[in-house]
């Protein structure tokens, strides 16, 4: 007797339909898990960046509302204006949050260059006559060239800034709030980090507030300082792009809902920046979630987990197909076994008939033999992947020098040879403006102990000044000697000078002279802060000569290898 149909043809039966549909199964679960994944870092993401940028608006508003309640009236009269600015502070200080965030106001006249004449504001709101504020004489340049309405800010103090022009045709004068920073760090922003980063258990996000030069705030010790390079999200609270790549002063660990590609940006505000303030001292909230590491890595390794569960559940369900194969197999080996048990004992009950009958048919045997076959079934395969991204973030050569991490590497030094090549470096420059080069270099020079690279780019600083600045006479001196141990190496030109206004302020960082801002020649005003940072490290110093309408002669004193 022979089964209907071979048990190979049954187990393919089951086996083909069940691996379909585990593998579409898998494909399922993958792209679910993934979705699952992917929205979740989008929903996370977008929380992220409006806990961002709200705690921004908040920090915002609060210098905002003090900016409403102290605003300018240009009908004011000249001799009413102090009183009425104590008044408007008393009021601000009735209603506002943080009362104490003001740590000075001022009234000051930044046009008077040799008795600079300044107000200060009391506690009982009068004004009465008082010295320029110390923290204040660095700025006083930037505060003269301010022509815009508007409040402006400066970082390094901190404080907010707006031009008084009485109706009465009186001096100009500068309203200076200076802040308490006291106050933003003790209140201000732990306030606002339990308002947007608070949890069940008190904050879910390490916080802190930093800059370039050091940590502000800090939520947990040591956060902030240095900045953390896997943090969740950062904003720069003055509204400045993060990068030269990114528009937007947001960044998450993973792009939100609302991210149209490398062209969009999160608009925020904040005050403009007096002019030549130091992008190292932007404030940057940084956060980074409490459970010890980015969130960017838990979302990929929950979604790794689910694929995990998915895909074990799958497994599961093919060993259970297995399973059921197996049995399926064995019940029908039982089975043949039972037919094959019922065909013997039907051959013995025929034998004797046989004999009696003497002439028995043929039995008939129907044994079916089959062997078992194996089906083995396919493995799935599941893989997510994300990149962290972390904030090469380049420091400018100036900044690098300013914070002393520039490295120099010293040895013996030709000064014909380093004078020879800055010219050819500027040579370009030279030849285009027609100048008339005039070299003048001692015989036998000492070498000395210098980087040559840094020195003749100390030098191309020179003499590109040199050439911006002496169009009008187109000679350029370049004369070396040795005098009292140390080698000088002069850079002059017959241009048009510099005032003695100017010479105690043309080392400082961002400075340029008013004359000189108002002509087509252009500048950073970084040139001359880091020649002189370049000479400092090479134990020397830069000196300056200067006649008004007749030219400078800028002077590098290096000390010679002997002296050294």
């Amino acid at each position: 007797m022979k089964l209907p149909f071979k048990e190979s043809s049954i187990s393919t039966l089951v086996v083909v339909p069940s691996a379909i549909i585990v593998i579409i199964l898998g494909v399922m679960q993958y792209r679910w898990s993934t979705g699952v994944s992917e929205a979740t870092a989008v929903r996370l993401a977008d929380s992220l960046q409006m806990s961002l940028v709200n705690w921004q608006i908040d920090f915002y508003r609060y210098f905002a509302d003090l900016t409403v309640a102290m605003r300018v009236d240009s009908l004011e009269a000249e001799s009413t204006v102090p009183v009425n600015y104590g008044r408007r502070f008393a009021r601000w200080q009735e209603v506002a949050r943080y009362p104490k965030l003001v740590s000075n106001i001022y009234l000051l006249a930044p046009d008077d260059l040799d008795e600079p004449k300044t107000m200060r504001l009391n506690q009982d709101g009068t004004f009465e006559p008082s010295t320029w504020p110390r923290e204040l004489q660095a700025i006083r340049p930037s505060l003269r060239l301010m022509v815009e309405a508007g409040w402006w800010f400066d970082p390094s103090i901190p404080a907010l800034f707006q031009r008084v022009q009485p109706s009465t045709g009186g001096k100009r004068l500068v309203m200076a709030i200076e802040l308490n920073l006291d106050e933003v760090r003790n209140h201000v922003f732990p306030d606002l980090s339990h308002t947007y980063f608070q949890g069940t258990n008190g904050l879910d996000y390490l916080v802190a507030v930093t800059t370039r030069k050091g940590p502000l705030y800090e939520s947990d010790p040591g956060f902030g300082s240095p900045e953390p390079q896997d943090a969740d999200g950062t904003i720069n609270m003055f509204a400045r792009p993060q990068s030269t790549t990114a528009a937007s002063p947001v960044k998450v660990f993973h792009a939100p809902s609302d991210d149209k590609g490398p062209s969009s940006s999160m608009r925020i505000s904040w005050f403009p920046f007096l002019e030549g303030s130091d992008p190292d001292l932007d404030w940057r909230l940084v956060v980074r979630h409490r459970r010890g590491g980015a969130l960017g890595a838990f979302v990929a390794e929950i979604g790794r987990r689910d694929l995990a569960i998915g895909f074990g559940m799958i497994l599961v369900l093919i060993l259970n197909m297995g399973m059921l194969v197996v049995i399926s197999h064995r019940a029908q080996r039982l089975a043949q076994l039972q037919m094959n048990f019922v065909t013997a004992v039907s051959h013995e009950l025929r034998t004797p008939l046989t004999v009696i009958i003497s002439g028995a048919d043929n039995i008939c045997n129907g044994v079916v033999e089959s062997s078992p076959q194996t089906q083995q079934y396919g493995s799935l395969i599941g893989k997510q992947a994300r990149q962290l991204f972390g904030l090469v973030e380049r420091i400018l050569l100036f900044a690098a020098t300013r914070q002393g991490q520039q490295q120099y590497s010293l040895r013996p030094v030709q000064v014909a040879e380093v004078i020879e090549a800055a010219l050819v470096s500027t040579s370009g420059l030279i030849e285009a403006g027609h100048f008339t080069v005039e070299r003048t270099i001692a015989p036998q020079l000492p070498p000395i102990l210098a980087d040559s690279a840094a020195l003749s780019q100390c030098l191309q600083n020179l003499i590109t000044n040199a050439l911006k600045y002496g169009k009008e006479q187109p000679w350029l001196g370049i004369r070396a000697d040795a005098k009292d141990g140390e080698i000088q190496i002069s850079v002059s030109d017959r241009g048009i000078g510099i005032s003695p206004e100017d010479l105690a302020h043309i080392f400082e960082p961002f400075y340029r002279s008013p004359s000189v801002i108002a002509t087509p020649i252009h500048g950073t005003g970084l040139g001359l802060p880091l020649s002189q940072s370049i000479a400092e490290a090479m134990k020397g110093r830069l000196t300056v000569s200067s006649v008004l309408g007749q030219g400078s002669t800028f002077t590098l004193h290096i000390p010679a290898i002997a002296a050294a």
